[in-house]
């Protein structure tokens, strides 16, 4: 029998690895969180925050898009879109001036095409409004004007070199005369365009300003447009859903192959580390993948998954509303679930990120420790597995008499020698769970799982003690 040195583990800084086998797996890193942050105390493991519901806009029509309208005298009013849900439905526009898409909406354009998501872009002190199908529409924060000349078919608006740019989903880019000298509209009505690849079998899926180029996704390539160059689509990879595309210094989005992120080179694959949550979402998802950001985080909203690979200790488990969180600083992932963000908006005024429901709910994240639905508070499922540890000796059984979980928490620890033989195995004192009991197996996996409402669980540090290796067979 040969005695193995205590083990301790401190730093939780690497967030989820779910890609990697054991013997790959960094020390910092742990195969399963859910509903759980790395980032407020680097090194632990904390549960999220929550969110809290701060309007509906249409009880039970899906929110299709949200924008925040800002003047250059500091007027803010925020604009949702919805299904009005009337018979034929038709597509609506509301407005609310409270702050943080807090107040009672007013409809205040209606009746555009079925089911067709409106985009909008601020510029000289009006928001324009497209869908790709509707006349072309601006606001100055009380009425809405048709803009002439302004393409029916642009859909997704860019401000760029002192014009409005929108390229259609066929591939054509349209632009205006650059702006007047009031700055209060353009110095001559004339729009003009040019294709990108037009009517290739692709269609346009974004377009953004980033990096002083124009951007534009279609399913398989994408272009950058500096206002002269002739784009071609060098990137032979794209998106199926452009409220997938976000910025956070680089530009994040979905592929069927997972999330990419792209600086002013190629877009690189950043999210093996939770590939298999990706696996187990539909395919009929990929086209409503959305994507949100804080100050330091990415958020994808990719549905329900169900893990689809019979080697994952979860095979066969369902994931309800997963958002795969990137934090941009760490370069690590995080997992969490509950959320039903079918699109988001980050207020810049503020650093307030909030997302719109499929039943017609905004909310607020980043608030409190339970998510909050007006009366109904849903307590954060939290849930850590750790690294499972055979000691460095995998062929042989151990015993291990000593196993401590220090940090600040209400549930017992789970410990056994497998994901379905986990089991409380734990004495609760202040700030640790103690397991004295001698367990002998060949590979020790720890568990944590608790449901919070104000304070969230934090874990700071994994002990293990009293191991030996055997020298017989059990």
């Amino acid at each position: 029998m040969a005695k193995i040195e205590r083990q301790q583990h401190r730093d939780f800084s690497g967030g989820v690895q779910a890609k990697t086998v054991q013997a790959l797996m960094l020390s910092n890193q742990v195969p399963h969180a859910l509903n759980a942050e790395f980032e407020s105390k680097i090194g632990s493991i904390t549960g999220r925050k929550g969110s809290i519901k701060k309007s509906t806009v249409v009880a039970d029509q899906r929110v299709l898009n949200l924008f925040l309208y800002r003047k250059t005298d500091g007027t803010k009013k925020y604009l949702a879109v919805s299904d009005d849900g009337a018979g034929t439905p038709k597509v609506d526009v509301y407005v609310s001036a409270a702050d943080g898409f807090a107040g009672a909406w007013t409809k205040t354009l209606e009746d555009w095409t079925t089911m067709t998501d409106i985009f909008f872009e601020n510029f000289v002190n009006k928001v324009f409004a497209f869908n790709g199908v509707d006349a072309v529409k601006a606001w100055d924060g009380s009425s809405w004007t048709a803009v002439t000349n302004a393409p029916a078919t642009g859909k997704f608006p860019v401000v760029f070199n002192q014009r409005l740019y929108v390229v259609s989903e066929s591939g054509y880019l349209h632009y205006s005369d650059v702006v007047n000298a009031a700055g209060d509209g353009f110095t001559t009505t004339s729009w003009l365009n040019r294709g990108i690849n037009p009517n290739d079998g692709q269609k346009v899926k974004m377009a953004v300003r980033h990096r002083g180029r124009i951007v534009i996704l279609k399913e398989k390539s994408i272009y950058r447009f500096d206002g002269s160059n002739e784009p071609e689509a060098t990137i032979q990879i794209g998106t199926y859903s452009g409220k997938s595309v976000v910025i956070l210094g680089d530009l994040f989005f979905h592929n069927p192959k997972g999330i990419y992120k792209m600086g002013a080179g190629e877009p690189q694959l950043i999210s093996r580390a939770v590939e298999k949550y990706l696996e187990g979402m539909s395919a009929a998802n990929w086209q409503y993948v959305a994507a949100g950001r804080d100050l330091e985080n990415v958020y994808f909203w990719i549905g329900d998954v169900t893990i689809n690979d019979p080697h994952e200790f979860d095979y066969g488990t369902t994931y309800t509303d997963v958002v795969l969180v990137f934090n941009v600083f760490s370069q690590t992932w995080k997992v969490y679930s509950g959320w039903n963000a079918r699109v988001w908006c980050y207020d810049e005024t503020d650093g307030n990120t909030y997302f719109g429901t499929a039943a017609g709910k905004i909310f607020k994240i980043n608030e409190g420790y339970a998510d909050v639905d007006g009366t109904t508070i849903t307590p954060i499922a939290f849930e850590v597995i750790f690294q499972p540890e055979d000691f460095g000796y995998p062929e042989k059984y151990k015993e291990v008499g000593q196993v401590c979980l220090i940090g600040e928490y209400n549930s017992n620890v789970e410990m056994g020698d497998s994901y379905d033989s986990l089991e409380d195995k734990t004495q609760i004192m202040e700030k640790e769970g103690m397991m004295n009991e001698k367990m002998t197996l060949k590979e020790l996996w720890v568990a944590v799982r608790e449901s919070y409402v104000d304070k969230p669980p934090r874990i700071t540090q994994l002990i293990m003690d009293g191991i030996n290796v055997l020298d017989d067979e059990k």
